[in-house]
């Protein structure tokens, strides 16, 4: 449930509850099984995501809260690929746009020529009690991000410094996502999409992600990872508004790895009537998570209904 609550009517405080029973591979984010629509809260309704949001001049928008993540508060919408699987994400939900929900604060800049730049930052420190806001015991991801977007496409860079081992990632090996208990970590993040202008022709809209990392202290064998990531898809292609996706690529991996990762998603989403949604995937990863012969493949079907 997403609740919206609004004092000035340009402002917002919004408010998602949300539950659920997924559990196993669908929960699971070493194999890259996690599910965007997964959730594991059980029987049990819980305040899933919390912030204010408000503008400051025409331009200026600023959020603060006590659980968001991240790339809700970035300027620039970094990849248009609709994915199944959460490591798809964001264009790769990797080491540059891998975030958790907690305390942040964000600010984002919007020119009326398509330029855009934010900057925020999520703290980990709520559910720790020696932790404070930015504090040396909270984990912290600080990320800034400069965009420039047009109608049909959209590139955007963004460098995200996460401190005390701030390690979380969808679209990683163990070894790739490894930042110790304490080390830090430098993160850049290269986006792109482009799409056509009309639906319905055999041409795709396109959606690619690169990420670079660094990691301060750790040893030289260990010390760089990178991820790769193309999305593509197709819409209005056999009925009206159905969706087929396409997307593949190289999981945050470390640069000494002896082993190239590879995983991929497909799938075939059919609109049943306006409210409900049924789609079909097919999914698989090659030596994940860094383990020679770890491969595992899958098929998920999904029903969605929106009132």
């Amino acid at each position: 449930m997403n609740l919206n609550s609004s004092f000035t009517g340009d402002d917002n405080l919004y408010v998602r509850i949300k539950t659920g029973n997924g559990k196993g591979w669908t929960a699971t984010t070493t194999q890259g099984g996690y599910l965007v629509s997964n959730n594991s809260n059980g029987d049990t309704l819980k305040v899933d995501k919390i912030w204010y949001s408000f503008p400051v001049g025409e331009r200026n928008t600023f959020w603060i809260g006590p659980e968001v993540e991240n790339y809700y508060m970035h300027a620039t919408t970094p990849s248009i690929y609709s994915p199944t699987l959460k490591q798809f994400t964001l264009g790769g939900n990797a080491s540059a746009y891998g975030a958790s929900t907690n305390s942040g604060f964000g600010w984002a800049y919007n020119a009326d020529n398509g330029f855009a730049v934010s900057s925020n930052f999520v703290s980990q420190q709520t559910n720790v009690a020696t932790a404070g806001l930015l504090t040396n015991e909270a984990k912290t991801s600080w990320a800034t991000q400069v965009g420039y977007t047009k109608p049909q496409y959209s590139v955007s860079a963004i460098l995200n410094l996460k401190y005390n081992g701030w390690a979380d990632s969808y679209f990683g090996t163990s070894n790739g996502n490894s930042r110790g208990t304490a080390l830090n970590s430098t993160n850049v993040g290269l986006r792109a999409w482009w799409r056509p202008q009309e639906t319905g022709t055999a041409t795709p809209s396109i959606s690619v992600g690169y990420d670079v990392s660094s990691i301060d202290g750790a040893a030289s064998s260990a010390d760089s990872t990178d991820m790769i990531f193309v999305g593509l898809n197709w819409s209005d292609m056999i009925t009206a508004d159905d969706k087929i996706g396409l997307a593949f690529g190289q999981p945050q991996t470390n640069e000494n790895d002896t082993v190239d990762p590879f995983a991929y998603e497909a799938y075939y989403e059919y609109t049943v009537n306006d409210a409900t949604k049924l789609r079909t995937t097919v999914f698989g990863n090659s030596d994940r998570d860094g383990t020679a012969g770890n491969d595992n493949t899958g098929v998920v079907v999904e029903t969605s209904f929106k009132f």
